[in-house]
């Protein structure tokens, strides 16, 4: 069977636009459906799957994945005809009654004729025939638990909100998702820890990963009355409490002020962000992020002992907080560990068109490695020739060709000991926000300044933002103190850096001692471990700052064109892509 698998909301970010004058830059991802991508399954294998953001260039668009789409199809060799299935990673029109008051809103925004209208007017035909809608906690579960490769599996789902739920649990055994827990969004974990990103300062729905950064320079005691007030876990039911005074989750596309203006009653108030750290916002920081974690451990452990499941999948963005992840791998309880690397709502797509192909009885195939995110756009070596003659001599970059040979990766090898800075362009891109080797610009973790040569001077950011190392799997205990579970493997948990080399790897090394590591195995990922490999023959040791190629507001780079004029207007030595050498034609090689 194949089935096409699609996430977003095509008109949501158009409507919050229109009914919302004044609109503020901080405010304009306040709404449902960002993120959206799709994914294509055949016969229970994903063959492809991609972000729109990534071919628009439009930052987190939930607008249709008509260029994912059309790349998908295209992986599989199809047209839109051969589709036997649609499936989208939202039901709103099971819960049509929750929205009775908002009947405007549902119409144009929430309920799948948006999507099947859309599709239509895209040039598909018998869409609505072949539709099926996927209930949004569902699918993120699906995303994660089929993909684990585990028999059975306690799967917890947490995020913003789906379509009533903000958290979800379910328990995975063969080919069957049972639910066993839900609760309401009033109660979000997720839309506490975007309401103080917005407090803070920072853009709803985008920048709680900064957050999550700030977090470490704080001193968590001084706030942690504050949120232990506001949220706790509830034996009684295996849930969590989070008790807003009445009033504080109305107005949210104005960025919740009732609740911003409650956290000032109780802390402080904010100055706008100027890149640096400041102490108040860095202990409220911690002290939210402390209790985050504490609550969704308390969760996943409480939920294991009512199962019994030694396995457990995570998905949906809470999910992607790398401090949390990393103290539930902790958990005693924990045999093994996945969680969707796209863990988001563009992971939906995936979860949405595994949830229809199991049910059809396609069970799902996957690699014996492990889940391969590596599933979008590749480019032929033929393709980066053109796209640099293309630019011709007036760019201001040579380049020449080696080829995917020893001489290659040693010259890449050789400029990052000597402490240059790269960017890295091979294979397919990757899915999800992280950048897993493919798409990355790479550097020396003992480099002078190597952080904040990289803010600064390539990724235009702020300076308190860490950097992940990508490891080879036989140095990564050597280096860090991790159990190495598959989180590991996609930068998704955090690992405590061993004392005795913090001083080697001090550009990995964030302000509380912990590094978000991806640990690098030949089997997933064989030119970025060769690489690394190279590395180690040159330095001791198989390890690299790696971050993702893009600069601030962009997207994650999927094209070699956008690749090499990226690479050209920031402070990058060299550019290795698909064999090719760039370097600026005022440097030599």
């Amino acid at each position: 069977m194949i089935v096409l698998g699609i996430s977003g909301l095509p008109h949501a970010q158009d409507y919050l636009a229109r009914t919302t004058p004044g609109l503020t830059p901080e405010d304009e991802r306040i709404c449902q459906g960002l993120d959206s991508a799709a994914a294509i399954v055949v016969d229970g294998k994903l063959v492809a799957a991609a972000s729109e953001e990534r071919f628009n260039g439009d930052k987190g668009t939930g607008r249709l994945p008509v260029n994912a789409i059309a790349y998908c199809l295209q992986a599989a060799g199809i047209g839109p005809s051969d589709v036997q299935a649609i499936a989208h990673g939202f039901n709103y029109d099971r819960v049509k009654r929750a929205f009775v008051r908002s009947p405007e809103y549902f119409n144009e925004v929430l309920t799948g004729r948006t999507v099947i209208d859309a599709l239509t007017g895209a040039g598909w035909a018998d869409v609505s025939f072949r539709f099926q809608p996927v209930e949004h906690h569902r699918a993120h579960a699906a995303s994660a638990y089929f993909p684990s490769g585990f028999e059975s599996a306690l799967c917890v789902v947490a995020d913003g909100m789906g379509e009533t739920e903000s958290l979800s649990v379910y328990r995975g055994s063969g080919t069957q998702l049972e639910k066993l827990y839900s609760q309401s969004i009033s109660s979000s974990l997720g839309l506490l820890y975007s309401i103080c990103t917005r407090f803070l300062g920072f853009q709803f729905n985008s920048d709680e990963y900064k957050v999550m950064g700030l977090a470490a320079y704080g001193d968590p005691t001084r706030y942690r009355a504050v949120f232990e007030k506001l949220a706790h876990f509830d034996p009684a039911s295996g849930g969590i409490k989070v008790n807003w005074p009445r009033g504080c989750l109305s107005d949210a596309e104005r960025g919740y002020p009732q609740a911003r203006s409650y956290l000032r009653s109780l802390t402080f108030t904010p100055r706008p962000p100027d890149g640096q750290v400041h102490q108040e916002e860095a202990d409220l920081a911690a002290a939210l992020q402390a209790r985050l974690t504490e609550l969704l451990v308390e969760l996943v452990g409480y939920w294991l002992d009512e199962t019994g499941e030694s396995n457990l999948c995570l998905a949906g963005g809470t999910f992607l907080n790398c401090k949390s992840n990393q103290s539930i791998a902790e958990l005693p309880a924990v045999r093994q560990m996945f969680v969707q690397p796209a863990a988001g709502d563009d992971g939906t797509s995936i979860g949405a068109a595994l949830e229809v192909a199991n049910k059809h009885g396609d069970r799902y195939v996957g690699p014996l490695a492990g889940f391969d995110p590596y599933t979008g756009p590749s480019y032929t070596a033929q393709e980066i020739r053109q796209e640099l003659e293309a630019r011709g001599s007036g760019a201001g970059i040579s380049w020449k060709y080696l080829g995917l040979g020893e001489e290659y990766f040693a010259a890449a090898a050789d400029d990052l000991a000597r402490d240059q800075i790269i960017g890295w362009f091979h294979g397919r891109m990757e899915f999800g926000p992280r950048a897993l080797g493919n798409r990355s610009i790479l550097g020396l973790p003992r480099g002078e300044r190597i952080k904040e040569r990289i803010n600064e001077l390539v990724k235009f950011r702020e300076p308190f933002r860490p950097f992940a190392p990508a490891v080879l799997e036989e140095d990564c205990h050597t280096l860090f103190e991790t159990r190495a579970l598959a989180p590991t493997s996609y930068m998704l948990c955090t690992a405590r850096v061993r004392e005795e080399h913090r001083e080697s790897v001090s550009g990995v090394v964030h302000a509380d001692g912990s590094a978000r590591i991806q640990v690098v195995r030949r089997d997933l990922n064989e030119a970025f471990w060769t690489l690394l490999s190279h590395v180690k023959e040159r330095t001791g040791t198989g390890c690299a700052v790696n971050t993702s190629f893009n600069v601030k507001g962009q997207p994650l780079i999927m094209s070699p064109g956008t690749a090499i004029d990226t690479f050209n207007r920031t402070s990058l030595t060299r550019l290795y892509i698909e064999g090719f050498i760039v370097w600026k034609t005022s440097l030599s090689l």
